[in-house]
């Protein structure tokens, strides 16, 4: 979008974050744990800040060994990684509207009149774009009149924002099966949440702030990918899964998202890190972007546990 660069010389990257406390780059271990603690505030025990216990809504997990049907969960997904090609098919939606992102994406030279042409033939686009663009972070003393101005309010960066969410929020829609279900109310709040974190920790990590966001934004497939696959096995979901089987969970649902998402080609940027992601795992931190996300984990967690 070179013209809202040439009118924003200086914005693009952090124009809408809510404010969150950046940290100074710090150099990264070559690895680090996979799955951590986080300190809750008023004395309260520190808890882990494995996401599956929230997503299903189970308090607590229990101290155990996997049962013999997480393990068949675990195999699954190690077959699924294993495979020199993602299965489109374990994220059909993912298929479908990756590309319409990637489309918007790159209208980078369209007039701003033209531009808001294509975003106004979409309502449910067109309403964001005003939502955000009458929000009180953007507001002046005027509200926004029509879509034109709106879209030149909020700039580069509002737009990447309004697009990503409004394209891939189907992507976390619940699916048939107890564990998909349980997640269906969950999956699109920690997505945002995560993204949010991930784009106010990127600048302090020399990172490009939508890539980071997009990576906080999509890591949840690989969530959507696991539960699915649970479902499938007939894992039984009346009772909580067990802390071995969260905490195991955690890498390979980092992979599974960086399995689908080298398919993605969304920047040349987002490709290399999705490439890392699948390869390497969570642990490793040999990619900025990898210390951006387990940063943005623990922040994302503390935020949603606290609620």
């Amino acid at each position: 979008m070179s013209w809202l660069r040439r009118l924003w010389p200086f914005a693009g990257a952090n124009r809408t974050l809510t404010p969150v406390a950046l940290r100074p780059a710090q150099a990264a271990p070559a690895r680090a744990a996979a799955v951590d603690v986080v300190q809750m505030p008023d004395g309260a025990p520190p808890v882990s800040i494995s996401a599956l216990a929230w997503l299903t809504g189970f308090g607590s997990l229990p101290q155990a060994s996997a049962t013999a049907d997480e393990q068949k969960v675990l195999k699954l997904i190690d077959d699924i990684l294993a495979a020199p090609a993602f299965p489109d098919r374990l994220l059909p939606r993912a298929a479908h509207l990756i590309p319409q992102l990637i489309a918007l994406l790159r209208q980078s030279d369209l007039p701003a009149a033209e531009l808001t042409a294509r975003i106004g033939k979409d309502a449910l686009l067109s309403a964001e774009v005003m939502r955000l663009a009458d929000s009180p972070y953007y507001r002046g003393q005027d509200p926004v009149r029509n879509l034109e101005q709106a879209v030149l309010r909020i700039g580069e960066w509002g737009l990447q924002q309004v697009i990503s969410r409004v394209i891939l929020k189907p992507i976390y829609r619940g699916t048939p099966g107890p564990w998909s279900a349980r997640a269906a109310a969950r999956h699109w709040e920690h997505a945002e949440t995560l993204a949010r974190h991930a784009a106010a920790w990127a600048p302090a990590a020399g990172q490009p702030v939508f890539e980071a966001y997009l990576a906080g934004m999509l890591r949840g497939t690989g969530w959507i990918i696991a539960l699915n696959l649970a479902d499938g096995v007939a894992l039984p979901a009346g009772a909580p899964p067990t802390q071995a089987f969260a905490d195991a969970l955690e890498d390979r649902v980092h992979r599974l998202f960086g399995h689908a998402a080298q398919g993605w080609n969304i920047t040349p940027g987002f490709t290399v890190f999705s490439r890392v992601a699948y390869r390497h795992g969570a642990a490793d931190l040999s990619h900025g972007l990898s210390a951006v996300l387990q940063g943005a984990h623990r922040d994302c967690m503390r935020e949603l546990l606290a609620h």
